[in-house]
């Protein structure tokens, strides 16, 4: 690790649950200007309950999987029309794009466990969350970079419970993240998920976003981590 004096940030779901939240975020992050800050993000609100249930219908073919993403998409639509003036940010096309990807999973027969499915849909709430915050930081004149996590993290391929390869992980770190802060000050990443060497979506157990801050605190070398409450 260079001499680079990093932070680590995690916001929680209910510190980036409706507009008014991501802004009050944007507003501390912007307490540290000048300071280099990896921010982990959880996703937004009651997002992963929702897309349990999305895995659940789809699953066990007892819903309309269909609807209950809609459900998902509606509800950052309407944080990220509050957020945005206009539908000319990019952002919408991005989180657009994620929603269709899953679109497409949906319309086929489930081929593989349901561990496995459910990482695949529940990561996108993380994904997500993150798009739209970077992407609103960067309207608030703040540029970032935002981290696709799976691309660092790396885990085995015990869906649900994924287990780090620290070692895999510590050199990607090294190789992509500690770069990125000559260019930026603020790297905006994911928390709760991580990448398996077959490229598929793993987490790191519910409630792991924590932890995922917690990891690349270590990986950094942090100077300290701060876990900021909805309070």
């Amino acid at each position: 690790m260079t001499g680079t004096k990093i932070k680590v940030f995690k916001f929680g779901g209910a510190s980036v649950k409706d507009a008014a939240s991501v802004k009050n975020a944007i507003e501390i992050l912007k307490g540290f200007k000048g300071e280099k800050l990896l921010v982990v993000i959880s996703a937004m609100g009651k997002t992963t309950n929702a897309l349990e249930i999305v895995v659940n219908d789809y699953f066990f073919s007892k819903g309309n999987a269909h609807a209950a993403l809609k459900d998902v998409r509606e509800y950052h639509q309407q944080i990220m029309e509050e957020l945005f003036s206009g539908k000319a940010n990019p952002v919408f096309d991005k989180v657009n794009n994620f929603f269709v990807e899953a679109d497409w999973m949906l319309d086929e027969k489930p081929q593989h466990t349901y561990n496995f499915v459910y990482d695949q849909i529940v990561s996108l709430g993380e994904l997500i969350s993150t798009c739209i915050v970077g992407a609103y930081l960067e309207q608030q004149g703040c540029s970032n970079i935002w981290l696709d996590v799976r691309d660092v993290l790396m885990t085995d391929n015990t869906y649900r419970e994924a287990k780090v390869d620290w070692q895999k992980s510590e050199m990607l770190v090294q190789k992509q993240v500690v770069p990125a802060f000559s260019g930026v000050d603020v790297v905006i990443t994911q928390g709760f998920i991580g990448g398996t060497s077959e490229n598929y979506t793993s987490t790191l157990g519910r409630e792991g976003s924590d932890y995922s801050a917690a990891i690349f605190a270590y990986l950094l070398n942090a100077e300290a981590m701060y876990i900021w409450k909805d309070v």
